[in-house]
């Protein structure tokens, strides 16, 4: 996926930046650059907690630490806000034996995707290099297709594979096949797992197979060997329940009714103890509120500091939030999603509002020498930005450097020692100066109407890339997002 990059200065934003304090903004700047306990937190969340699927007693436990942490900053105002979750999984185990006809088996290393049923499955496989030109002949009903997977190194390369994995989920529904095999797009026996298009609603079997594993098999079937697969999946599956997410707020001094929201997603999956996706930014907003608090900064407008959950199920934190505070989003100003690592923030994703463009270059104006910046006017899909998005509400993604964040992308090496502590640290300062000179400023854009998004939908041709995360036909019933 390629990005179009517009950048535009307006002359209300230059002088709307110019009636903030700089002494607090200078003073929050250095105050998140120096020794903060931001380090401290990631470690206690990556390595004493762990990965933390939505609804494991896990993801409890760091629901339970952030309403803790938060109180212990002093923040007024800390609530964990209920909301339920539509399904609950989590895997224990998979276990992948390979039957090749005329040799002996072997092990291979796998894991399930989002949703896969518990169970023991025998079948045969049949292998697909191309959809386009694979023969409809039946050959594939009832069976296992594996497909191969371009190599994932980046962010763009995290953008291909979810496409590539819907058009061939597609494919298996529409040809009758009883799962899908892929290969994973990580070398060195690197596992990890992601939604598949229909979220939590799921019922076609998926897994991952390692890249090296999988490629053995590509071979032998290339040479003409058939091949079977016995599947063994463990999975805890069960109905919906409820899940917390935990919301800080710094009451606004002079227009307390007008809301700036800034979240992070507090859940992670299990292989690795989500660092990089995405405790290094749980343990930002954390270190955001305590140095506003210990500095006594009082911003003119309310502060939300939100750690979501259930964003790697559906981002159904973020909606239900946009849900039970519906009567404020005509009055919440900007949400700001932080959720692509600790690498190096290099602008900000404007979301199709090119408005914002110019007033997000002014904010970053005291930051400068963090930078270059240059913000992205395009909308994001995939983050806790969306339902705010849904509901017209004016939102930035922030836009990193790759660093490590693709290759370890929901695998079992996202933890603690590969966050970049000191980028991470950067990117606060940052993001404060962003937040609190926004909430300071007098900047202020309309709410969009459900026409305005649609149109907005549209010139950026986004309706496959929302089918993709199981969000499309929602939006247009219209039971998510702005009535």
């Amino acid at each position: 996926m390629s990005f179009i990059k517009i950048i535009s200065v307006s002359v209300f934003s230059t002088l709307s930046v110019a009636l903030i304090s700089q002494d607090n903004l200078s003073s929050y700047r250095q105050a998140l650059l120096e020794d903060t306990p931001i380090e401290e937190d990631l470690q206690e969340l990556c390595d004493a907690i762990g990965g933390r699927v939505t609804g494991s007693e896990e993801n409890t436990r760091a629901v339970e630490w952030a309403y803790n942490t938060f109180k212990d900053t002093g923040v007024e105002k800390v609530w964990k806000q209920p909301f339920e979750m539509p399904v609950k999984w989590i895997e224990s185990s998979c276990k992948m034996t390979i039957n090749p006809a005329s040799s002996s088996p072997f092990p291979v290393l796998s894991v399930s995707k989002y949703q896969t049923s518990s169970g023991i499955r025998n079948n045969d496989i049949v292998w697909v290099d191309d959809l386009d030109s694979h023969p409809d002949d039946g050959s594939i009903k009832d069976k296992i297709i594996m497909v191969p997977m371009d190599l994932c190194l980046d962010i763009d390369g995290l953008f291909q594979e979810y496409t590539q994995a819907a058009h061939v989920e597609l494919f298996a529904r529409e040809r009758g096949a009883s799962g899908i095999i892929f290969m994973a797009s990580r070398p060195q026996k690197l596992l990890y797992r992601f939604i598949g298009m229909k979220t939590s609603e799921n019922d076609l079997p998926q897994w991952i197979m390692a890249r090296e594993d999988a490629k053995r098999c590509q071979r032998l079937i290339q040479g003409g060997e058939s091949l079977s697969v016995e599947i063994k999946t463990q999975a805890e599956h069960g109905g919906s329940f409820i899940t917390h997410n935990v919301i800080a707020e710094i009451t606004g001094s002079e227009k307390p009714e007008e809301i700036i929201v800034i979240g992070a997603h507090l859940d992670s999956w299990a292989l690795g103890t989500g660092a990089n996706d995405n405790g290094c930014n749980v343990s930002m907003m954390i270190d955001l509120a305590r140095q506003m608090v210990k500095l006594g900064i009082k911003p003119k407008r309310t502060i939300r500091f939100a750690l979501w959950n259930g964003e790697e199920q559906g981002y159904f934190g973020s909606w239900a939030y946009t849900q039970q505070y519906q009567h404020e989003l005509g009055n919440t100003l900007l949400a700001t999603s932080i959720d692509i690592g600790s690498g190096k923030i290099i602008g900000f994703f404007t979301n199709g509002r090119e408005e914002l463009v110019g007033q997000i270059d002014s904010l970053l104006l005291p930051v400068s020498d963090l930078g270059p910046f240059q913000q992205l006017n395009v909308p994001i899909v995939g983050t806790d930005n969306f339902d705010f998005m849904l509901e017209g509400v004016p939102n930035l993604v922030g836009s990193h450097r790759p660093a490590t964040y693709g290759i370890n992308y929901h695998a079992v090496s996202d933890t603690y020692d590969k966050v970049d502590i000191p980028s991470l640290k950067k990117n606060a300062a940052i993001v404060g100066t962003l937040i609190l000179g926004y909430a300071d400023s007098k900047m202020k854009l309309k709410r969009q109407s459900r026409d305005e998004i649609s149109a907005l939908f549209n010139a950026h041709n986004l309706e496959f890339t929302m089918r993709m995360f199981n969000v499309w036909e929602s939006w247009v019933t219209g039971t998510r997002g702005r009535k």
